[in-house]
């Protein structure tokens, strides 16, 4: 205790003076009580409370002894009594001289803060420890003026280098005889990290706060707004937040996430301060009055204090949903216009997970298959069995080049088999999903049904090939054995079918060509019989009626061949008369079927239009016939010969005239009521009638072309050529001003070509033919580009039409000559066919010769000689009725 009253009394001597008051004694107690509170400060608060009191009561006791002792303030202690006072103590301190601070006296709590022996620390500087030079000034100043001070927080580097913060307060004392000055202090470094922790979260939750994308807002228990973050501050929606929230604005109405009105204590908000519980992406709508809607999704954590169960804040965060809702209801709707749009355009869709080893097929897929309208899952596998066994591998090869990501999308068609057992054709398009890396998530295509459509291309391709074969004047067996095969072809690949050549004047069976057909039925067709004990099927073709048995084995007229027939495996016969058109039967049709069958109407409208191709075939044989008779007439009659001759001759050109005419009446017709019927009946037909009618229209156009075409094909070898000096560069020049206004970006270049005798207007044929084809067909091409010149080759000059434009395999280069033979569809170039046909007959006619080279993408050159050709030579005088011009002639169109 006397140690205690000793030390007190160092500190509080100078307040007990008579002239102090109490005020003062209470501020030096609480300059003792505050560094034992910063040691205790981690420490329960029963602990501090206890240090306040002590300090206290040790404040009232020198207050009493004060009162009953003599007013002048005792001396201080004895050095001796201060040294061991201060040992005693548990914080750091020392003793002090001045004004250099050296220390004199301290203890081991000093010594073991400054991590050093007392020997070494005493009589050094308290200054040296002094970290920077603005606290070394400060605590200089202090040592100077000797005074005392309290709570001074400095930081001091000790031995080792690290740095220790400790609060100091000093009381001047004497010690032995010498002005000195008591330092007791407090290590707070543990007190000065935990600030600096402390700040550095609160700035590093700010700058979080500040960086966050939500717009976060702190309300008070009424939800009034109490801060924000930048976001908030920033956001031109927050008022729409605030809707049905004190101090929000009128102008907005708050709804729920269907759109429904929402009274104003269901803002999420208000629930989470009414019931405590935080809410989770709760989607609000706020209407203006205008009617625009905001669409926000908010979070709310309420916040309390220790104990309570009522939140005093909650924490708000928004984010605006507007732009995507608005999106996900357009893709919506997007979707169900897709949807749409996939059902008017009967197409199905099929979705396959990559990797998986089943896939999606819609409602609509499954009835365009021929099964239930209702979604279902198949089995990868299931669908690519279903696949044409000759179709399979070219699309197993495209769907992997397609998830290898060597194409945009893929497009094929191909068979498949429908749920009656029989293949059908379909288009399949589709598209792969790709993630970021580029590997396939997923493919979805649409399945479309195309056997209608390919069924009409096919016949169109086979009304093709019937009439070129019938323009190259190929013999008729051959003809008419390609007709059967054509036909075979397009009913079904299981049927037999057989033509029938007749004896215009008997009847009697002339040939018989077929398609797979059996040799004994070959013999029976041939028999006098004609099918029967009583020849039925022969009279029924003279009498031009259509004889049709769906099942042999149960119909009563050919009850006699029903024996043969079961021992070929056939059931169903159809027959059908060709007859010219004077009304001579020149031949039959027999379609033989192995099962029980009947055409449909589809079946009837192919057969009927090969029909037609088949019975001119026949007519033209039979003239040709009865030319070869008149030619054979001639031997024994001079006159006669060249009378019936030129009479043949006449039926020759009054026959294709005949045919033009006659093809042409229907034609016409066709393409009238097809017009007639798209203005009245138009606005009540569906898209698939409107494309129906247009495609009647565009086939009799196209029909009308290829009986142009193959009229003037036929007349280019019996015109009577006229022979004359024909200045080929004015042909040329000619010839390209007469296309340029067609091809108007084209660039076509002239070279001296020469003189030719000839045809002048044959010559000129095979010049618009092979320079329109050039401009056609590199058209596509960013600078179409046409040359015309002279090239020599093994001393032969030939004459030379070179493009740019899309070429063709040369593989195919024999068939490019032929009537009706085109490298490329019709939708793609038009055209016939048989322009380069009809270049060949004439270049033939002129002893010449014409040949291509070419390569896809590449362009091609045509190059033809002609016997009657003199090339442009520069050592002879030029004539004088060539062009002024010499070298290439650009001709651009602007």
């Amino acid at each position: 205790m006397t140690l205690l009253k000793g030390l007190l009394s160092g500190f509080f001597g100078p307040l007990r003076t008579p002239d102090r008051s109490r005020a003062r004694l209470a501020l030096g107690v609480a300059a003792l009580w505050a560094p034992g509170a910063l040691v205790l400060i981690d420490q329960p608060w029963a602990a501090q409370a206890g240090w306040l009191g002590w300090c206290v009561a040790c404040g009232i006791w020198l207050l009493r002894s004060g009162s009953t002792s003599q007013a002048i303030v005792p001396s201080p202690p004895p050095a001796d009594d201060t040294a061991a006072l201060l040992h005693e103590l548990p914080m750091p301190a020392c003793i002090c001289s001045l004004p250099d601070g050296g220390m004199r006296v301290l203890n081991a709590a000093l010594a073991t803060m400054a991590n050093e022996s007392p020997d070494a620390l005493r009589g050094r500087s308290i200054a040296e420890f002094c970290q920077t030079a603005e606290d070394r000034s400060r605590v200089v100043e202090v040592l100077a003026q000797g005074r005392g001070t309290d709570d001074v927080e400095l930081p001091l580097r000790r031995h080792d280098g690290s740095v220790r913060w400790v609060s100091a307060a000093t009381r001047p004392l004497s010690h032995q005889g010498q002005p000195a000055l008591l330092v007791i202090c407090h290590d707070i470094t543990g007190h000065k990290q935990a600030e600096r922790s402390l700040a550095a979260s609160e700035e590093r939750f700010r700058v979080l706060l500040g960086a966050l994308s939500e717009a976060v807002v702190l309300y008070d228990a009424q939800a009034r707004v109490l801060t924000s973050n930048r976001s908030a501050e920033s956001c031109a929606w927050l008022d729409a937040a605030h809707a049905g929230l004190p101090g929000g604005s009128d102008e907005f109405t708050l709804c729920d996430e269907q759109g429904r009105s929402l009274a104003r204590d269901m803002h999420p908000v208000i629930r989470s301060l009414a019931d405590g519980l935080p809410a989770r992406d709760v989607v609000i709508g706020a209407e203006s009055a205008s009617g625009q809607m905001r669409w926000l999704t908010v979070n709310t954590q309420p916040l309390f204090h220790a104990g309570s169960k009522r939140p005093y804040a909650v924490v708000a965060s928004y984010s605006d949903l507007t732009a995507r809702i608005r999106a996900e209801r357009a893709l919506r709707a997007s979707e169900q216009r897709y949807a749409l749009a996939l059902r008017g355009m009967n197409e199905g869709l099929a979705e396959w997970i990559t990797g998986s080893d089943r896939m999606y097929v819609s409602p609509r897929l499954s009835q365009i298959m021929g099964y239930d309208a209702g979604g279902r899952r198949m089995r990868v596998r299931e669908f690519v069995a279903g696949i044409h066994p000759h179709d399979r591998k070219a699309w197993s090869a495209m769907v992997a080049s397609h998830l290898k990501g060597r194409s945009d999308h893929f497009q094929q068609e191909l068979r498949m088999r429908h749920a009656d057992g029989g293949y059908r054709w379909f288009l399949l398009r589709g598209v792969a999903q790709r993630d970021a890396s580029g590997r396939s998530s997923r493919v979805v295509g649409t399945v479309a049904d195309i056997t209608l459509r390919k069924r009409l291309e096919e016949v169109d391709v086979a009304e093709r090939e019937l009439l070129s074969l019938i323009a190259a004047a190929m013999p008729l067996s051959e003809v008419m054995s390609r007709f059967a095969r054509l036909v075979s072809g397009l009913l079904n690949e299981s049927s037999i079918c057989a033509v029938l050549s007749l004896a215009p004047d008997t009847g009697a069976v002339v040939d018989v060509v077929g398609a797979n057909l059996p040799p004994v039925l070959a013999d029976w067709l041939r028999s006098p019989a004609g099918t029967g004990d009583d020849g039925r099927l022969i009279a029924a073709l003279r009498g031009r009626r259509p004889l049709l048995c769906e099942d042999v084995q149960t119909s009563p007229e050919l009850a006699g061949c029903s024996r043969l027939f079961a021992a070929e495996g056939l059931r169903a016969l159809w027959a059908l008369p060709l007859a010219a058109q004077d009304g001579a039967v020149l031949g039959g049709l027999i379609i033989l079927h192995p099962q029980a069958w009947r055409p449909g109407r589809a079946d009837e409208n192919v057969i009927e239009r090969l029909v037609d191709i088949a019975q001119l075939a026949l007519e033209r044989a039979r003239a040709e016939r009865q030319v070869r008779e008149l030619n054979e007439s001639l031997e024994r009659r001079v006159a006669e010969r060249t009378t019936l001759l030129e009479q043949a001759n006449s039926e020759l050109e009054a026959f294709s005239y005949s045919v033009s005419h006659d093809l042409r009446s229907p034609l016409r017709a066709i393409n009238g009521f097809a017009h007639l019927l798209a203005e009245h009946a138009g606005a009540v037909l569906d898209d698939e009638g409107r494309d129906m009618l247009e495609r009647i229209q565009r086939g009799a156009s196209r029909m009308g072309l290829l009986i142009d075409d193959i009229l003037h094909f036929s007349r280019v070898s019996r015109v009577d050529m006229a022979h004359s000096e024909i200045n080929l560069d004015m042909l040329a020049a000619n010839v390209v001003a007469d296309l340029a206004e067609q091809y108007p970006v084209a660039s076509v270049e002239l070279s001296p070509l020469g003189h030719a005798s000839g045809d002048q207007s044959m010559l000129r044929q095979v010049f618009v033919n092979l320079i329109g084809n050039a401009l056609k067909f590199s058209s596509r091409s960013p600078q179409p580009r046409v040359e015309v010149f002279v090239e020599r080759r093994r001393g032969i000059a030939a004459i030379c039409v070179r493009d740019n434009g899309v070429g063709f395999d040369t593989a195919y280069a024999d068939r490019l000559f032929g009537v009706f033979q085109r490298m490329h569809g019709a939708e793609e170039f038009p055209g016939t066919g048989v322009g380069l046909a009809i270049v060949k007959r004439i270049v033939e006619r002129h002893g010449g010769v014409i040949c291509v080279e070419a390569a896809p993408g590449r362009g091609a050159t045509f190059r033809f000689t002609l016997a009657g050709f003199r090339p442009f030579d520069q050592a002879d005088a030029v004539p004088a009725d060539a062009p002024a011009r010499t070298g290439t002639v650009p001709r651009t169109g602007t």
